[in-house]
């Protein structure tokens, strides 16, 4: 601060000084954001899907190099290994022994 008449004035130089260190963090700031968001956006519809489809083409393999009698434990055939895989088998009761879970309609 520079004395002028009994009056201080702050410094020019230092004015500018801090107001270009605070530029700079505002834009550091504003850079580290986006990059986080650029992370966030590439993880969730790049890496994870990828993942997600190793992870599918693994179970698939190991579907299919289950021998005949364990997939029948598992109610599928070799040839039901694609179909049940895409579209699982909700529709279906987990063991065909079991009682169904609909009730019969009052007329």
């Amino acid at each position: 601060m520079t004395p002028t008449n009994e009056k201080t004035y702050p410094d020019e130089i230092a004015v500018y000084e801090a107001a270009r260190r605070l530029r700079a963090e505002a834009f550091a700031s504003l850079v580290g954001k986006a990059a986080a968001g650029i992370k966030g956006w590439v993880k969730r519809h790049v890496v994870e899907p990828i993942g997600a489809r190793a992870q599918r083409q693994r179970q698939l393999e190991e579907l299919n190099g289950m021998d005949d009698h364990m997939l029948r434990d598992l109610g599928l055939s070799r040839g039901g290994i694609a179909y049940a895989f895409e579209h699982g088998r909700e529709a279906e009761p987990a063991n065909a022994n079991a009682p169904s879970h609909k009730t019969p309609r009052a007329a």
